[in-house]
């Protein structure tokens, strides 16, 4: 996974591997569908300077590289950000354990979270005894603390669109479709907030490579009093644990509006970016275009060191050539 650093950005490298089994569809309807929101409307492109195309391309490459609010998923036992097999074998147990045989749906009485707070859990499924397509989880939190650190607030719900392989073993294809409203984590005295929905595939029947691709239409984050959205989200992440540490490389496509900007900016992979285990990358290169096709090249030179190629009037050369550091276009304190 790339470098983390503290801004709640979007899940990209995600997770590590899930697996599971082919199976039929719930016939739905049991769990409330927590989101429905409308997202903000689409801004106007940003005009990319010399000055500011350092803080464009670090707009963009915090949300390429970091996967703050789901990497804080992955401590709170939520089973869907869960690495190896434990997210399909622990949603398993969730429907397993709260139903009689020949049970296909419940709602739970109000769980104690391990600290304090509680949480409200609704699911249908197909059988209680295998993960299968269709089955519904949903998740109503109030200010549940794990006992670990995070507090989680909001309704989060997951919908298993597709799943072939043995959710007892490591060799799994799963997708899900994760939704959240009004859904915050506060960790370390910061608490960011999630809106939206996203789709979320993992496959890891080639070992040792695992596949994760995430996509969503719109979705909605907010840390430290700002906001910021994302459209048209597809990434492609390939983790090769075959290597130590992991080998990863990155490919994605979106639109970012993000007021502290000044408006939107268009991103996307041209070269996948490349690097082991949480390093910046050391290879590959991202575009991020403004108005007036106005342009800025962000070129991995190696694990710390970035070059920026600057388009200002959008005619396809460089104008301004800037190198400079991973760490210094994301805000962050240069590795010592």
């Amino acid at each position: 996974m790339f470098k983390t650093a503290s801004r709640l950005c979007l899940p990209f490298a995600l997770l590590s591997l899930i697996v599971g089994c082919d199976g039929g569809g719930g016939d739905g309807g049991g769990v409330r569908n927590i989101g429905g929101s409308t997202p903000p409307p689409v801004g106007q492109l940003v005009t990319i300077t010399e000055n500011n195309a350092p803080t464009v391309a670090g707009a963009a490459a915090e949300q390429v590289l970091e996967d703050t609010l789901i990497g804080t998923l992955t401590t709170t036992g939520i089973p869907v950000v869960r690495s190896g097999s434990s997210a399909a074998i622990d949603l398993l147990r969730l429907s397993g354990s709260s139903l009689a045989p020949g049970m296909a749906a419940a709602t739970l009485p109000t769980q104690d979270c391990a600290a304090s707070g509680t949480v409200d859990i609704t699911f249908e499924v197909d059988s209680p005894e295998t993960i299968s397509r269709g089955d519904e989880f949903g998740f109503e939190f109030d200010a549940c603390n794990d006992g670990a650190g995070a507090v989680i607030s909001g309704g989060l719900s997951m919908t298993v669109l597709g799943i072939n392989g043995d959710p007892n073993s490591e060799l799994i294809f799963l997708q899900l479709r994760v939704q959240m409203s009004a859904f915050s984590v506060t960790q370390d005295g910061v608490t960011s907030g999630a809106e939206g929905a996203i789709t979320i595939a993992i496959d890891s029947r080639q070992p040792p490579v695992t596949t994760i691709t995430v996509s969503s239409d719109a979705f909605t984050v907010t840390s430290g009093g700002e906001t910021e959205t994302v459209f048209n989200l597809a990434v492609t992440v390939v983790e090769n644990d075959g290597v130590f540490p992991t080998a990863v490389s990155v490919d994605t496509s979106f639109r970012l509006s993000a007021p502290r900007i000044g408006g939107d900016i268009l991103v996307a992979t041209s070269v996948s970016l490349t690097s082991f285990g949480e390093e910046y990358p050391f290879g590959g290169e991202f575009t991020v275009t403004g108005a007036a096709n106005g342009k800025v090249t962000v070129i991995a030179l190696d694990g710390d060191s970035v070059r920026l190629e600057v388009d200002v009037n959008g005619d396809g050369a460089t104008d301004v050539t800037i190198d400079t550091t991973w760490a210094a276009i994301m805000g962050e304190p240069e590795p010592v």
